[in-house]
């Protein structure tokens, strides 16, 4: 006789309603999905806005970029390459049991001209850690990308 495993959702702890951890991932993809329509849009300062005032950008090969600021510049500088396109799809959105940091991570896709006119293309994964505002809003702590092509 098969006896039969009880299913517990790791989830589902005292004092943590399921209704509101899946509101939390909810609202932490609605963000991520608004993020993405702001670079698609090519707005530096409205893509910037989504980082949290400690937010940083762990580019490769890259110094650390913090503060809106030099993010919003280096935003900026991106959508100046021509036909600068950048996409990314989260394949993992988690919230911790505090609700105040979540994270999305999941695979990118950018491609743009170099000034010859060859088109340059990229793809990876990323990480992004959210941490919850005061007003219910998340935005980016750490922003981490890396490339799959060979060096």
């Amino acid at each position: 006789m098969r006896r039969r495993r009880k299913t517990v959702s790791r989830r589902a702890e005292p004092g943590r309603a399921k209704s509101a951890y899946r509101a939390a991932v909810a609202a932490l993809r609605a963000a991520d999905g608004a993020w993405l329509r702001a670079y698609r849009a090519k707005d530096a300062k409205k893509a910037a806005a989504f980082y949290d005032k400690e937010g940083a950008m762990l580019a490769p090969n890259r110094p650390n970029l913090a503060g809106r600021s030099r993010l919003s510049r280096f935003i900026a500088q991106s959508f100046t390459l021509r036909d600068y396109k950048i996409s990314w799809r989260p394949r993992k959105v988690d919230v911790a049991r505090s609700g105040e940091l979540g994270y999305t991570s999941g695979r990118y896709r950018m491609s743009f001209r170099d000034a010859s006119g060859k088109k340059i293309s990229d793809t990876g994964k990323y990480l992004m850690v959210w941490r919850k505002q005061r007003a219910g809003t998340w935005k980016v702590l750490f922003d981490m990308s890396n490339s799959d092509k060979p060096r």
